[in-house]
């Protein structure tokens, strides 16, 4: 498999097409292969077209009742993907793809996850990932939380319990998921096959 660039963006809202257009020129502009989009604010019976020019195939999950969520997957029309499986939730707060990437079998993961419990729910989430993926896991999205405060954050803190933080820590690292590039993206991780 060639290199990929993953970019994870919370938009706040694309049900404008003006913002959608601005989004998509941010993702040609900085190259994006896999976009990884949440709080799109597309509510799961009313999504909007986006631009298939440059990005060939797009996975969404929305909310019926809550606008302010939604998780999106973009992928580059350079990609050469097969969808073998999907899993989304009827909340608008993951996605999980499942395919073939040329030769390779890959798993592409978003994740908005609640501002209130989210060691709970995300630990909830990485189970239904562990036993949805399979080969090269790529996994982004908005976690709400700072995996590890001293260099996520700028006081250094976190209001989460170091006890909560590092059982979080220890479900990523039983998925052999690595903080692919902290200093761009804090909230994308990778796991290699």
């Amino acid at each position: 498999m060639a290199s990929i660039k993953v970019i994870t963006y919370n938009v706040q809202g694309l049900n404008s097409p003006s913002k959608r257009g601005q989004v998509i020129h941010f993702l040609k502009r900085n190259k994006a292969d896999v976009c990884l989009l949440q709080e799109t604010h597309f509510r799961r019976n009313k999504i909007p077209t986006m631009n298939r020019l440059f990005y060939s195939q797009w996975f969404h999950a929305g909310s019926e009742s809550k606008a302010s969520r939604g998780v999106s997957i973009g992928l580059s029309r350079n990609v050469n993907f097969t969808l073998i499986d999907k899993c989304s939730d009827p909340e608008g707060r993951y996605i999980f793809i499942k395919g073939k990437m040329g030769t390779s079998t890959v798993s592409i993961g978003n994740i908005y996850a609640p501002n209130i419990d989210q060691v709970t729910w995300l630990i909830k989430m990485l189970k239904k990932l562990s036993s949805f993926s399979d080969g090269t896991l790529f996994l982004g999205g908005d976690f709400n939380i700072a995996l590890n405060p001293i260099i996520d954050t700028s006081s250094g803190k976190s209001t989460i319990r170091f006890k909560a933080l590092a059982k979080l820590s220890r479900a990523l690292q039983s998925l052999y998921l690595v903080d692919s590039w902290r200093a761009l993206n804090p909230s994308t991780l990778l796991r290699t096959a």
